[in-house]
């Protein structure tokens, strides 16, 4: 983000210096009215006109915004300093470079944010984004860690509609917000299709993050469960991990691990980690010119011939083929 930005953002409006004198919001919409008695509203999408899916607005400053509702999907990205909110009544703070989804209709609340604060509303009208969605695209290739937790630890009945995700490490979706930022604050030719082609982009960048941060994100629901990191492991160190080195790393007898992976994946160590070298080369396979002898051995096949013979049952296909339909 550029600092001339920033700066620009940074300035206190006359609905902000009205704010911080008052210390009280001020009414933008017609279902704000009914805060004055302590009850929550619900913010509809006649704010969009008629031909914008997607807004973009700075959140007003010094002044609570009391408890809400929202009939679109809303991300709050923290663009500078913190702000401190309650989603669904449960307390959260979120930092500079950190995203909030939040889907139709959670229960959201925030606190007066300071000068150095910004934070950033992008909206989306649509029927057809949120957070189950974002969690979908391409699950099947997401990794076992993932479809473990989806399917195991948080149970088919699981719901949420909110969600956090830590930015500091991707600037590649942090870049993308900012063009956003950038676009959707201007009023230039093409700026509706910009940010409809941006917002594309931007829901698989963050489907990519979520599948990488799923476990930490339900860190609780997952910290006492040895798979979550039987899996991570086997994710991480497929070419080499051997399930010796496993037990005895994780301190458990090598045939109850092994039994408990069975009874609990439905698959042995041997073929989890078969699956994920598989993957691996596949990938490679893909997105690189790397000779298929090399990549069996960088996957930890010991040989071509096995590596043949596993691609071939996997994927009903040659390496040569797969690479060939590039």
């Amino acid at each position: 983000m550029t600092t001339s930005l920033i700066e620009k953002l940074l300035i206190v409006d006359d609905q902000e210096q009205q704010q911080k004198k008052s210390g009280r919001f001020l009414e933008e919409f017609a279902e704000e009215r009914s805060a004055a008695g302590g009850s929550r509203f619900r913010i509809k999408d006649h704010l969009f006109e008629a031909d914008r899916r997607i807004l973009i607005r700075k959140h007003r400053r010094f002044a609570p915004y009391p408890l809400h509702s929202h009939q679109f999907l809303e991300f709050n990205y923290m663009l500078k300093g913190t702000s401190r909110q309650i989603v669904n009544g449960a307390p959260l703070l979120l930092e500079e470079q950190q995203l909030l989804l939040l889907d139709t209709d959670s229960r959201h609340e925030l606190a007066a944010l300071g000068e150095q604060d910004l934070l950033i509303n992008f909206l989306f009208r649509t029927k057809d984004l949120n957070i189950g969605s974002l969690k979908r695209i391409d699950a099947a290739g997401a990794g076992m860690t993932y479809d473990f937790i989806m399917n195991a630890v948080l149970g088919p009945n699981f719901h949420e509609n909110y969600l956090m995700l830590d930015l500091k490490a991707e600037p590649e979706v942090r870049q993308t917000l900012e063009q956003m930022i950038s676009e959707g604050l201007a009023n230039r030719r093409l700026r509706n299709e910009i940010l409809d082609s941006l917002s594309q982009v931007l829901f698989l960048q963050l489907t990519r993050i979520y599948q990488s941060q799923v476990a930490a994100i339900y860190r609780e629901a997952t910290k006492n469960d040895i798979l979550i990191t039987i899996l991570q492991r086997i994710e991480d160190e497929a070419a080499a991990l051997t399930l010796n080195q496993l037990a005895k790393d994780l301190g458990y007898n090598r045939n109850y691990l092994s039994n408990m992976i069975k009874e609990r994946t439905g698959a042995t160590f041997k073929e989890l980690v078969t699956l994920e070298r598989l993957k691996n080369a596949h990938d490679l396979l893909l997105t690189t010119t790397l000779a298929i002898e090399d990549i069996a051995h960088h996957s930890g096949f010991s040989s071509k011939t096995q590596f043949y013979k596993k691609f071939r049952e996997h994927y009903g296909q040659t390496p040569d083929q797969a690479r060939r339909q590039l």
